[in-house]
């Protein structure tokens, strides 16, 4: 369970699988909710007592896309042990993506899914220098660019100077994108329009990043994509 203020915990829900327990029904993975939490200090463990169910995210079950999306979040939330510190922050980012990504369209699917791993590189304080090259320090947007940014196999991004046209690059509205949403609003994000071929360049590269700050590639981006 991610709960807000304490990361990721592993409670036992006892009884969960009986027919007649409360918790069949709503501590489900997605499920958002009030959980009753009690600290065992003898056993060092936790266990789940109650889960009031607030929203059930219905819509994630009913589109393959929007069930990638979540099950790539859960993955990184998974391997990052919830953000530590951070954890509010990850746990209201979570809950507005999952709840935004229930009702989201197919086509913003892979535009919602770029503007949640942006915002968690943001809280997690690591998201990439979207101004200079990370070899030279030349712009790599704008009038003051040469060309279009590229990226090396692990994400850093090589202005037109430094990178070879081979490489996978970001278009400039990408860029911009990113910069606008720093804030953390994903409705922002999905106001803004973007053409499907920015979405998807935006997506493989910020796959690419998360990817390699969790040294180990996502399992469910091929299985799911």
């Amino acid at each position: 369970m991610l709960v807000s203020g304490e990361g990721l915990l592993t409670p036992l829900a006892f009884g969960a699988q009986s027919r007649k327990s409360a918790l069949r029904g709503t501590a489900l993975p997605y499920n958002n909710g009030i959980a009753n939490l009690y600290f065992d200090g003898i056993r060092d463990r936790w266990r789940l007592t109650s889960f009031d169910l607030v929203d059930s995210h219905d819509g994630l079950r009913e589109n393959l896309g929007r069930f990638g999306a979540a099950t790539t979040w859960a993955e990184i939330l998974l391997n990052t042990h919830g953000s530590g510190d951070n954890s509010a922050d990850v746990f209201n980012l979570a809950s507005m993506a999952l709840s935004l990504l229930s009702d989201t369209e197919s086509r913003d699917i892979g535009r919602l899914n770029a503007a949640f791993l942006w915002c968690f590189l943001v809280i997690e304080g690591v998201r990439p220098n979207l101004e200079h090259c990370g070899r030279c320090g030349g712009f790599l947007r704008g009038a003051h660019s040469a060309g279009l940014a590229r990226y090396l196999p692990d994400g850093v991004l090589m202005g037109p100077e430094c990178s070879e046209e081979s490489w996978p690059s970001l278009p400039d509205d990408a860029l911009e994108w990113f910069a606008n949403i720093e804030l953390g609003n994903l409705e922002t994000a999905l106001r803004v329009a973007l053409i499907p071929a920015t979405v998807q360049a935006a997506e493989n590269w910020l796959l690419t990043v998360m990817q390699t700050l969790l040294e180990r590639p996502l399992r469910s981006v091929g299985v799911l994509r």
